[in-house]
């Protein structure tokens, strides 16, 4: 028989006061709620019946357990003799609830949280229906599957945020600074010793000790050095447990500065282990933390004029770029940042960091980029101008341009589909966001493989089987699942395909090639805003069928045969679902020669229909976003369509715009896709 520690606290009341005890009593003795007490006792009554004991409540409200002597003393051994005396009110018991979950690798069972936090199944389930709301809005999930357990998914970055959260709101500070000084913690209540034992000692000295040591922290109230520990301790944590946030592709290095080099110098008082695990998008998410609790502070100006620092860092990128097959000199924000690090190294204004083995790893990570840069310094500053630390720190700036992979693994990738611009977009944009070392993907349909040069792609994609094909590829899912992803990752980290190889100086031909592409962009742009329109379908309708029918009715001059075009878009919501989840709109595409040009329109259901959504579940659809193409149609067409859809699923507020907007609003929002796609042709 297993009991929580709750039902082993009442029964060990009851064992040793003979007349019984109280419902008040028992309230009273556990810190708990009368309604808690009734749920223990009525679980508790059920537990001790497969002993042949019962619960007795007496004529004058005391609770007993009678039976007989060696049915007693079988309980007695049932009992843990160090059970944990943690009575949680519901808000701690929740935040306890919430750091088990969030730190667990794999899911876990309700009976497990509830005989851990020493309550009923129904408290854990009560606690987890309370949860579930605050995780949502941190951007978490809260999973639930019978037969597997329960789990928290979503970003690492808001799982450090959460628990940073709960840590800071659970620890007193007068107490936390108390623990910090090594006052003997069990002195405390035992729901601060639960909390505090829950962080990782070594790490939350370590933080202490740089903090100690730093002259910019000095000013530092208490609940912002309290934060500050707690941030680093808890960063310091995940990345020993083996999580990492990636690369982040817009940090800002200049205004960062100083917060960069204060995140290095915590991680670099870690442990061996930390440091060695530790990775660019752990400190850089770490400075960016640091700098939200110093309160956005900015470093120092620097001299955007000093004519002698601002060629030589231009001359640094182009000599990097020289060796390095990625455009470093095209990107001004990370000119601004060795800028501002090249102008306070020569000022001596750099705090002095003589061994930071956290950037050690840089030159594991980045051979390539760490040769590069260290040949590009010497040869721009004179020989071994930038040695050490001080080389890792210029690697950095570089590194974090390639996001998070080595310049080597920048990678090309052919995604393969076979109905058109909608699953193309959007696989398109969830790949580029989740695998940060692909560089670029072309989308190309079946029927168009026979003109495609496989040599320029590190990998092959294909929502499709392909029976027959001649090069290795990998099958996915237009959802793209993690497991996907992470498949994804590894062929890309064991190819070593090199890219295409620098183009000799652009000719004539080409000129005159990308000049005809831009113009029929251009021009297919255009007749596609032209032709954009917003319509309100007023005809009650019971099902998608009848729906799509009463659409293509309502644009004869661009569908010519209703019949045709309604029958493949059927057969195509027969392929997938097309639902986007957790909305009411629907991305619905198809190529048929029953439709005389291309055409984007925005359909507003007056009833609305229910749909099968990506994620298999069913939402109601009130808003159609239609995409129609005839059966040949130019490869830059379909780029733009593409756009389109790939702009729904790039944030949330992209896609709120698009199910929610007026003409107007989507209009410029379609304007913008274009003009990117547009953009992207003339600079090449």
């Amino acid at each position: 028989m297993i009991l929580t520690n709750r039902e082993q606290q009442i029964i060990k009341l009851l064992l040793t006061q003979p007349e019984g005890v109280s419902r008040d009593e028992l309230t009273k003795q556990l810190n708990v709620s009368r309604r808690t007490i009734y749920r223990e006792l009525a679980q508790l009554e059920e537990d001790i019946q497969t002993l042949g004991l019962r619960l007795d409540k007496g004529h004058h409200g005391a609770y007993q357990i009678l039976g007989d002597d060696a049915a007693l003393d079988t309980l007695r051994t049932n009992l843990t003799p160090d059970a944990p005396d943690v009575a949680f009110d519901p808000t701690q018991r929740q935040n306890a609830l919430l750091i088990r979950l969030l730190n667990s690798r794999v899911p876990v069972t309700m009976s497990d949280l509830a005989e851990e936090l020493a309550v009923s199944l129904t408290t854990i389930k009560q606690d987890l229906d309370l949860i579930t709301p605050a995780l949502t809005m941190s951007h978490l999930v809260l999973n639930r599957r019978k037969a597997t357990g329960i789990w928290v998914s979503g970003r690492e970055a808001d799982i450090r945020r959460v628990l940073v959260g709960i840590f800071a709101s659970a620890l007193n500070p007068y107490l936390f600074f108390q623990a910090l000084k090594g006052t003997v913690t069990t002195t405390f209540d035992p729901v601060t010793t639960y909390f505090f034992q829950q962080l990782s000692q070594n790490e939350l000295q370590a933080a202490n000790a740089v903090f100690t040591r730093s002259t910019i922290l000095t000013t530092f109230s208490d609940n912002q050095r309290k934060m500050l520990l707690l941030t680093v301790t808890v960063h310091a944590m995940r990345v020993l447990a083996g999580y990492h946030v990636p690369s982040i592709r817009k940090f800002n290095q200049e205004r960062l500065f100083q917060d960069q080099q204060l995140a290095l110098q915590f991680f670099a008082e870690m442990n061996t282990a930390v440091r060695q695990q530790v990775r660019v998008g752990d400190y850089q998410f770490l400075a960016i933390q640091l700098n939200v609790i110093r309160g956005g502070l900015v470093g120092e100006r620097v001299d955007p004029f000093d004519l002698t620092v601002n060629l030589q860092v231009q001359s640094l990128i182009r000599a990097v770029e020289a060796q390095v097959d990625y455009p470093f000199s095209t990107d001004h924000k990370l000119y601004a940042s060795l800028l501002a690090h090249v102008q306070r190294s020569a000022a001596g204004t750099l705090a002095p960091v003589l061994a930071n083995p956290v950037l050690d790893h840089l030159a594991l990570d980045y051979p390539k980029l760490y040769q590069a840069v260290k040949n590009a310094a010497d040869q721009v500053f004179g020989t071994n101008a930038f040695v050490g630390n001080e080389l890792a720190y210029l690697v950095l700036y570089f590194a974090s341009k390639v996001n998070g992979g080595d310049v080597q693994l920048a990678a090309k990738v052919l995604l393969v589909t076979s109905d058109g611009p909608g699953t193309g977009g959007l696989v398109t944009t969830r790949l580029k966001a989740a695998v940060p070392m692909i560089q670029s993907v072309d989308s190309v349909r079946i029927s168009d493989l026979t003109t495609v040069d496989f040599s320029k792609y590190a990998l092959i994609l294909s929502t499709e089987q392909l029976p027959g094909f001649d090069h290795q590829y990998l099958v996915i899912s237009p959802l793209l699942q993690d497991a996907e992803l992470a498949e994804v990752r590894r062929h890309l980290k064991q190819s070593h395909r090199p890219s295409a190889g620098s183009e000799s100086k652009r000719s004539l031909d080409k000129s005159v090639t990308l000049f005809e592409t831009l113009k029929q962009t251009v021009d297919a742009a255009s007749a596609l805003l032209d032709d954009f329109e917003t319509y309100d379908v007023a005809t009650a309708t019971t099902d998608i069928g009848q729906a799509l029918g009463e659409i293509l009715m309502m644009i004869p001059k661009v569908v010519t045969n209703v019949e045709n075009v309604l029958s493949a878009l059927l057969k195509r919501l027969d392929l997938a679902p097309v639902g986007i989840p957790q909305t009411h709109m629907a991305l619905i595409h198809t190529a048929n020669a029953g439709i005389s040009r291309p055409f984007i329109g925005i359909f507003d259901l007056n009833t609305a229909v229910n749909l099968a959504a990506m994620d298999m579940k069913t939402i109601t659809l009130r808003r159609v976003v239609l995409l129609l193409t005839p059966a040949d149609t130019p490869e830059s067409t379909m780029q733009l369509l593409s756009a389109v859809s790939g702009m729904m699923v790039q944030d949330d507020t992209l896609l709120r715009s698009f199910e929610t907007g007026n003409y107007s609003q989507i209009y410029q929002l379609i304007t913008e896709a274009f003009l990117t796609e547009i953009q992207k042709i003339d600079r090449r």
